[in-house]
């Protein structure tokens, strides 16, 4: 299995326009369900969009699983945006993401 490193995942956002759609629906799939009802982000657990971005991003997502595209001016914002989640989307990648979910939601069922 290849191991990602996050210049790697930025190299890509940089270049692809199919890695700012995929990223951007892996993030948003992140999202706690409350937040994808609202379209906004108001948990602070470190995991999917930031505060600043949860509307826009939302938005984004939801535009682009109604048309199956973004416009131009969508995917430069997205691409902008998306750079700042390469970690995130690095740590997807290799699987260790899904580590740290389980462990939270570990936490919640203990708690």
């Amino acid at each position: 299995m290849k191991v990602w490193k996050k210049e790697e995942i930025k190299d890509l956002i940089e270049n692809r326009n199919d890695a700012v759609i995929r990223g951007m629906l892996r993030i948003y799939d992140l999202q706690t369900e409350s937040e994808k009802v609202f379209g906004d982000t108001h948990e602070n657990n470190g995991i999917g969009f930031s505060g600043v971005d949860g509307d826009i991003m939302s938005s984004f997502v939801k535009f682009y699983n109604k048309t199956n595209f973004l416009t131009f001016k969508q995917k430069k914002i997205a691409r902008k945006k998306m750079l700042k989640y390469a970690g995130q989307l690095t740590k997807i990648s290799n699987k260790e993401l899904w580590i740290i979910l389980i462990c939270q939601i570990m936490t919640v069922m203990l708690i």
